[in-house]
């Protein structure tokens, strides 16, 4: 049975995570909830209805704070 925890899934974790702090401070935001999703869509290459994975993020705004001089 292959480790779960491989050198593979740390990397992409690492990846996902630097994506998605780069999303937090590009819309001023926080990374509220990350699911992976199947949808059904068009093959284009023939026509054919297909399954495809597609990620959902949400977020939820920051409040902006302002110190009173």
């Amino acid at each position: 049975m292959p480790n779960p925890k491989s050198a593979e899934i740390n990397e992409a974790e690492r990846r996902i995570g630097n994506v998605l702090a780069e999303l937090e401070t590009q819309t001023g935001s926080d990374v509220k909830d990350i699911s992976l999703e199947e949808l059904v869509d068009t093959d284009p290459a023939t026509g054919q209805p297909a399954v495809h994975k597609g990620v959902e993020i949400k977020v939820t705004p920051r409040p902006q704070t302002r110190w009173v001089r």
